[in-house]
């Protein structure tokens, strides 16, 4: 057999045997004959079927059927997963960040409550002290005109309201 022909012969037997339709070019009857025969000394090969395969892959330990659309698929999965993953801990950091702003907006909430109470209660108490000043000057002001008035008076001549005459001090 020539060595074209040998190569399409076996690929046309492979295909054959995995049950996939056979190569283009390939005769069926070639590849018939390609395949060794029980009686036919020399080797032979005993594979399975393309489900028995399957079958085997999936049944062995870590599993699943290798190839180029399963690996993909299983790329693909393990990123879904890891964007899952990735997902869940943004998820969880932004809640404990919602957490610490709530505190944190609570504790700003009271202290901001109670310098306004501080406020509150300087400005109450500035505002007494300002109503005793006010009345203090008010009544030192009706004193200085009851004194200019008395005074006034006792220079009219009604010495009644003129001030008593200071004491000598003991000697």
């Amino acid at each position: 057999m020539a060595p074209n022909r040998r190569a399409a012969v076996m690929l046309a037997a492979l295909c054959l045997s995995l049950g996939l339709p056979a190569h283009a070019g390939a005769d069926a009857q070639v590849a018939q004959e390609a395949l060794p025969q029980q009686d036919a000394p020399g080797l032979t090969l005993a594979l399975p079927s393309y489900e028995e395969a399957q079958q085997a892959d999936a049944a062995r330990p870590g599993g699943a059927p290798s190839g180029p659309r399963v690996e993909a698929a299983r790329a693909a999965e393990e990123a879904r997963e890891a964007a899952e993953a990735e997902a869940a801990l943004v998820r969880e950091a932004n809640a404990r960040e919602r957490a610490t702003l709530a505190s944190e907006t609570g504790r700003i909430a009271a202290e901001r409550e109670a310098q306004m109470a501080q406020y509150r209660e300087q400005q109450r108490a500035h505002d007494e002290a300002l109503t005793a000043y006010a009345a203090q000057v008010a009544a030192a002001e009706a004193a200085r005109k009851r004194w200019q008035a008395d005074v006034a008076a006792c220079q009219a001549g009604d010495y009644s309201r003129c001030g008593a005459a200071p004491t000598p001090a003991p000697r």
